[in-house]
């Protein structure tokens, strides 16, 4: 399967490369990400796609990639070095795989608000992880979407407490700390890819997850989930990145159209989340799913005084101490 989609990305990049034309001829952005309609982040790649039309006055139009036509998202990024796309909107699980130094950034915890976290994300810290992934991997971060609070979802047990997760199986992102933290909290942590998560809900594989609430919804993981606990154990972000095939395939007018754009498409996407917020917690209560009230300082207290010193040799020790310096 991986070998198939390999070779779809590369005949894809063959003919990316063939559609380098003229700058008097339309150019095509290809857009991807894992993410299904009916959510902010979508939306924000449609206002990023209608935007750089009218703004190119068709010059550029976009193509957009969603629901994983493309693949997992370590395929999309991997995507971006082969020039299957232009712009990819992947989860923050990104600085894990290009910098595992600045993984911390999806610690648990370590946001109190979006306020909090754009000022880390757009300030000195920020950059630093930019610049690394940019030299080492030849990828651009461009912007950030805000995502919705993550919640924990279980399919037949409420949990209220840390204790009550002992010997539940777990859906977690392909991440260390993902594992480590929900192993923490007393749970099994299971890795599994984003586009069989369903799936493994469904069969039982797994006996909850993790997820804003945008996934949750796009994706029908309510079908399958009975209770939804206000943990929002973590502020989120989805990131917009860009590959060197960007700066090669646009001129530099182009390139400066499009970061308008996006700064105006991310402006749109974060204007949305609240909305939706409130939308999918109404949705959800009215198609049966309970909200929880769990102890969140417990899950805070086994933050700081167990997974924290897991990670004080793994990470920048400075770095972390002035994120959370703030909090």
């Amino acid at each position: 399967m991986r070998i198939l989609k390999y070779i779809i990305v590369l005949s894809m990049a063959v003919s990316n490369i063939s559609c380098r034309q003229s700058d008097s001829e339309t150019k095509i952005l290809r857009i991807a990400y894992v993410m299904s309609a009916g959510g902010a982040s979508h939306e924000g790649a449609v206002k990023l796609a209608e935007l750089v039309e009218e703004r190119s006055e068709g010059k550029i139009k976009a193509r957009l990639y969603p629901n994983g036509q493309l693949g997992s998202e370590r395929d999309i990024v991997e995507g971006l070095k082969l020039r299957a796309s232009d712009i990819v909107i992947v989860g923050a699980s990104m600085i894990g795989w290009c910098a595992p130094q600045y993984a911390f950034m999806e610690f648990p915890f370590l946001f109190r608000d979006y306020c909090h976290m754009d000022e880390t994300l757009y300030g000195k810290i920020g950059h630093e992880i930019e610049d690394y992934i940019y030299r080492k991997n030849g990828i651009r971060i461009l912007s950030y979407f805000h995502r919705g609070p993550r919640y924990l979802t279980t399919t037949d047990k409420a949990i209220h407490s840390p204790s009550e997760l002992k010997g539940m199986k777990l859906r977690v992102p392909e991440q260390p700390i993902y594992i480590d933290a929900w192993s923490v909290y007393g749970a099994s942590p299971t890795p599994v890819s984003f586009v069989d998560m369903f799936m493994a809900l469904k069969q039982g594989v797994v006996d909850g997850q993790e997820n804003p609430l945008e996934v949750i919804y796009t994706n029908h993981l309510y079908e399958t989930q009975r209770y939804i606990m206000n943990t929002e154990h973590m502020f989120g972000f989805y990131i917009v990145a860009v590959g060197r095939n960007f700066y090669e395939k646009f001129t530099p007018e182009e390139q400066e159209l499009l970061h308008r754009a996006l700064k105006e498409a991310t402006d749109y996407q974060n204007s949305l989340v609240d909305q939706y917020e409130q939308f999918y917690k109404k949705y959800f209560i009215e198609h049966g799913v309970e909200f929880v009230n769990v102890d969140r300082e417990a899950f805070e207290r086994l933050t700081y005084e167990r997974l924290l010193p897991m990670y004080e040799d793994k990470f920048a020790p400075e770095i972390m101490d002035n994120i959370m310096s703030d909090n």
